[in-house]
């Protein structure tokens, strides 16, 4: 009983708050109706009035027909009452073409006036979700599931914010016909009749229409669920997924849970239905039933007693009918007004925030041509995802040289790709800075500082458009055709690309006419391209965030061969996981747990000894077939902070992978440094210099460098310089096998 007295007050407080959030609807879509331009408006409105006035007349005609008949069967053909008996059924007649005519008419500029409104909530969609530069706002669940729903009701266009104003206006000729019926009936029999009548119409709407409302709070509720049932849906017919959703056999799987989805949202729902239709919606039926009944009565025992002829009795009766009509469902006008404008509230709210943010970054001073000149430098960085998770990087320091090259390494979850989304402006630091010279950068126009900013991510975007537009995004506005293919040249694509069905002009995706697909290290050069490109329209910091993963080694080495020459005078950030990559940097630093535990060349890196060191060894032995030292990402990881999805690991050969030589049993290796310098199990590596000196004492002499590992005078380093003193058995360079067959 408890139970049932709280559902009961929860829908009488359900149904309070549906009066307050109808009136509110109608001033937002009476807001929106200008965007459908005077005429439109105008135009709808003015044969809404006429149609809402159409049927009283009907009711009136057709009255006049059935009270003329007995007289004019009287009086015969040539009678008067004949003639008028014509009159009115010409009339009743014309009046039934003009409905029936005006429905086209009226269907017509409802969907005029929706897609107009429509398509300008669209641009300003489009608008909001470029104007800011961060994307922290998209990445809030309670955001994403309202937009998610506006977005749907958008795309399916009869629950629009456009088709709710359309549904609204078509109200207005029903709201006509409910309070002419009363009129009439007021005139034709007594005021009183008139009113109770036109009570009982309004009193069945508004039990309907707010019962509604309670629905629609109720689905607004499980956004989420509904969300996730797109995913669900999207995996079943969309062509990404389907490999494998085959090959793992998940096609019942994802079916189910689409299913449980789908009735996770719908059961409150139907629930919700059964308390308004057996409670509230049950009370007000019945006291419009009541109101009726006895408007009809009177006018009946009036017609019996002769107070009311045959003919007025009749309009009286019809005109009961057409006002009780306001009543009932109105599916043009109902649904489309309830989740049209649910729509409509959800986007206006991803616009506002999305404004907001916007409005935060604008405002800033110009950067500077030439920025960064001297160095970029994050200052007691600290950054979390969100407020309750641990921080990602907490108090990083960390100086980027201006036109040098700085490779970061690191374990998964150091927050790696989290500095270059800062770096970015993608994200704002919680604590600390970030400088150009000296200058926060967020004194600077945020969209100014990310055209400065080349990133080139790990999960870049594969644009199902024309080579032509993929790299040319790079510059945003130019391409140029030359100096695309110039980019494609020093990224190694152009080769490939000129081989498509329409070079340049090549959409990248087989779901378009001559479309092309590509392979992964193909889309790699291409995403390169892009970046290339950016660096040619002005970007002075250039971010290769695993650039080159899907490029086999050999090539992978010729890129970068050449991408320093290439990128000379540019500040290059490169994030990866392969020694051939990283000792080609400049400097080297070694995150763990969100700050920088070890940084200098190749050559200082390995001879502190630490994590760098130790990976470095880890490599080359994969490489020539001996394994030095158990496998520090074999080891439980850090409980630190970390990285989000697509973060990086150091691979491991195939068991079949060729080896140079076997090391012996025993083979020494790198020793620990202490723990406050040690980057963390499975750190990355950077460039080297040439090794001279002996090894330090207790540490095996060079001697013991396993097979297969080239000793120190293999050959200098590029870019590196340092001091020459390391453990013996680590090498400048991976062998030269060891480098083709990575």
């Amino acid at each position: 009983m408890d139970e049932r007295e709280a559902t009961d007050r929860s829908v009488w407080a359900e149904f309070t708050v549906g009066m307050r959030g109808r009136w509110q609807q109608r001033r937002a879509m009476l807001r929106l109706l200008p965007r459908g331009g005077p005429a439109v408006v105008g135009t709808a409105v003015a044969l809404q009035v006429v149609a809402g006035l159409l049927p009283i007349g009907f009711v009136l005609a057709t009255a006049e027909v059935i009270a003329g008949v007995p007289a004019a069967v009287a009086g015969g053909v040539d009678s008067e009452a004949w003639r008028e008996l014509r009159d009115h059924l010409i009339t009743a007649a014309a009046l039934f073409f003009a409905i029936q005519l005006l429905l086209p008419v009226q269907a017509f500029l409802g969907e005029l006036l929706r897609r107009r409104i429509d398509g300008g909530i669209r641009d300003r969609l489009m608008a909001d979700s470029f104007r800011g530069t961060g994307i922290a706002v998209l990445e809030d669940p309670e955001l994403l599931d309202q937009a998610a729903d506006g977005l749907t009701m958008l795309r399916m266009g009869h629950w629009s914010p456009g088709a709710a104003c359309a549904g609204f206006i078509a109200l207005l000729s029903r709201y006509l016909q409910t309070v002419a019926a009363a009129a009439v009936i007021s005139f034709a029999y007594a005021w009183q009749a008139g009113l109770a009548v036109l009570v009982a119409g309004l009193t069945i709407r508004f039990g309907y229409r707010v019962g509604l409302s309670v629905f629609g709070r109720i689905y607004r509720r499980h956004q989420r669920v509904r969300r996730r049932r797109f995913y669900f849906r999207d995996l079943l017919l969309t062509s990404g997924p389907a490999k494998e959703i085959r090959i793992f056999g998940l096609l019942d799987w994802v079916g189910s849970r689409y299913a449980e989805a789908f009735m996770q949202g719908a059961l409150p729902v139907w629930r919700q239905r059964r308390r308004i239709f057996y409670g509230p919606y049950v009370l007000y039926t019945l006291t419009a039933f009541v109101l009726l009944s006895a408007a009809l009565a009177g006018a009946a025992r009036a017609t019996a007693t002769g107070v009311l002829t045959i003919g007025a009795f009749m309009i009286v009766m019809q005109a009961a009918l057409t006002s009780i009509r306001i009543g009932a469902f109105i599916a043009e006008s109902d649904v489309q007004t309830e989740y049209g404008m649910n729509a409509e509230t959800a986007l206006r709210r991803f616009g506002e925030l999305t404004t907001a943010a916007a409005d935060g970054e604008r405002g800033g001073e110009p950067v500077p041509p030439d920025a960064p000149v001297r160095e970029i430098r994050f200052e007691q960085v600290t950054f979390r995802y969100t407020p309750d998770s641990p921080p990602v990087l907490d108090g990083l320091d960390l100086t980027i040289p201006a036109g040098a090259s700085l490779a970061i390494v690191g374990l998964n979850g150091a927050g790696k790709t989290t500095l270059v989304k800062l770096l970015a402006r993608l994200y704002e630091p919680e604590s600390g800075r970030i400088t150009a010279d000296g200058v926060d950068i967020r004194t600077f126009d945020g969209a100014a500082w990310q055209r400065r900013v080349a990133a080139i991510f790990q999960d870049f975007v594969h644009f199902e458009l024309p080579v032509r537009d993929n790299v040319g995004f790079g510059a945003a506005g130019d391409h140029d055709d030359a100096a695309v293919e110039d980019a494609l040249r020093r990224a190694g694509a152009l080769d490939f690309v000129t081989a498509l069905p329409a070079g340049l002009d090549t959409p990248l995706s087989r779901q378009y006419e001559d479309g092309a697909d590509l392979s992964g290290g193909q889309w790699q050069r291409i995403a390169i391209a892009r970046a290339l490109m950016a660096v040619h329209g002005g970007a002075r910091v250039l971010v290769l965030d695993e650039p080159t993963a899907a490029l086999d080694a050999r090539a992978e080495v010729a890129f970068f061969d050449r991408f320093l020459d290439l990128t000379r005078g540019v500040t290059s950030l490169v994030i990866s996981h392969r020694f051939s990559t990283v000792r080609r940097a400049d400097r080297i630093a070694v995150l763990e747990s969100g700050r920088v535990v070890e940084s200098g060349t190749h050559a200082d890196l390995l001879t502190l000894g630490g994590r760098y060191a130790e990976l470095f060894t880890l490599q080359a032995a994969r490489f020539t077939g001996s394994h030095p030292s158990p496998d520090p990402l074999d080891q439980p990881a850090p409980t630190g902070p970390t990285d989000p999805p697509g973060a990086l690991t150091v691979p491991t050969d195939p068991p079949d992978a060729p080896t140079a030589s076997a090391a012996p049993p025993g083979a020494p290796t790198a020793p620990r440094a202490p723990a406050t310098s040690a980057a963390p199990p499975g750190a990355l590596t950077a460039p080297s210099a040439p090794a001279t000196s002996a090894a330090p004492p207790g540490v095996p002499a060079a001697s013991a460098v396993p097979p297969g590992i080239p000793a120190a005078s293999a050959g200098p380093a590029q870019h590196s310089a340092g001091p020459s003193d390391r453990p013996a058995g680590l090498s400048d360079e991976l062998p030269e096998e060891a480098v083709a067959d990575a």
